[in-house]
């Protein structure tokens, strides 16, 4: 009977792997819809114009409205700026932040 754990947990394993796998790439690939790319779009534009804090590395996604935003900033002021400045567009429904602060 100890054989059979040892037989299906490699095999649950693998296949857990897979369904991971194939919902990361998903995520990956997904295409902006068109009011997705539009937000995303003005809110790299804010950046932008916004001339207290440089925001030029950040990278903006958007997905349902959602907006994540990753890279890294100069400092916690600029996190708290681009965090504000992307809940100020027209359409944005939340704001993930992924934003890191150089050291």
């Amino acid at each position: 009977m100890k054989f059979v754990p040892r037989v299906i947990a490699p095999k649950l394993f693998l296949i857990f792997s897979l369904v991971l796998g194939c919902q990361t790439i998903t995520e990956m690939t997904r295409i902006e819809s068109d009011k997705d790319a539009a937000i995303s779009k003005a809110v790299k534009e804010t950046f932008l114009k916004d001339k207290a804090v440089d925001l030029t590395s950040v990278k903006v996604k958007t997905t349902d409205g959602s907006v994540d935003l990753s890279g890294t900033v100069p400092s916690l002021d600029a996190r708290e700026r681009a965090i504000k400045l992307a809940w100020q567009v027209t359409g944005v429904q939340a704001v993930v932040n992924h934003l890191e602060i150089k050291k």
